[in-house]
């Protein structure tokens, strides 16, 4: 309201109309749309930077022999180029996750109203365009309630978090006296206050953590999303 009082002492009547048509429901479902477009689409460009590093990193190892594992015993042999790849490709399906979460994102829940529509004639398209929405939401009831679309986020986020987390311990065995693979820079490393020449891989092994709390938040959607539709419209 203070928005639309300083609105009108700019503009004069027209400022009144700050609300014509518009209600926080279909309002803030429509934003939590726009931010996640713009998280997955900067979040999948990093992944796309990293996979072209992994390619450049494995080209020159081909014919690099490392023994592959199996339960930390080893098993058989592979090339260092190999195991990068496989961190490649699992990240490729963590982009297509976030492919799929972006098309959920792309239909337009504005002009619903707080649950029943509007009566209002509205120009739907034109505003999904303004802003870059690809269709429309066909059911108003269903528009204001959907949290689909950040469960899929959610899910993809807590896929690609897992996948960090085990590209990190890999990389903490890898760099342990017992493996010997890889000698980390101190720029992700860290030492022991006790063990002055001890080197701690921080960086590597601090991947594990996000992966829990992303998968906290995804539980907890699901946790509130079993409730009544019509909690969700406040």
């Amino acid at each position: 309201m203070a928005i639309e009082r300083r609105l009108t002492e700019l503009v004069g009547a027209p400022g009144a109309k700050l609300h014509t048509a518009r209600s926080r429901n279909d309002q803030v479902v429509t934003d939590v749309r726009l931010h996640l477009r713009r998280v997955i689409a900067g979040q999948s460009d990093v992944l796309g930077a990293l996979q072209k590093l992994l390619l450049a990193r494995a080209e020159p190892h081909l014919e690099t022999v490392m023994p592959a594992y199996t339960h930390l015993q080893r098993a058989q042999v592979t090339s260092l180029a190999q195991h990068l790849l496989a961190w490649f490709w699992m990240l490729e399906r963590d982009r297509d996750r976030f492919a799929v979460a972006l098309d959920a994102c792309l239909e337009l829940p504005l002009g619903a109203g707080a649950a029943v529509g509007l009566n209002y004639d509205l120009d739907r398209a034109a505003v999904a365009a303004e802003l870059g929405f690809e269709r429309l939401a066909p059911n108003s009831l269903d528009a204001v309630a959907d949290r689909d679309f950040a469960v899929d986020y959610l899910a993809a986020a807590a896929q690609l978090a897992g996948h960090l987390s085990r590209i990190g311990a890999e990389i903490v065995l890898w760099a342990s006296a017992e493996f010997g693979f890889v000698c980390l820079p101190d720029a992700v490393s860290g030492g022991s206050s006790i063990m002055r020449r001890s080197a701690t891989p921080t960086r590597p092994s601090s991947c594990g953590r996000p992966a829990l709390v992303v998968a906290a938040d995804l539980q907890g959607l699901l946790a509130t999303l079993h409730g009544p539709a019509a909690r969700l419209r406040h």
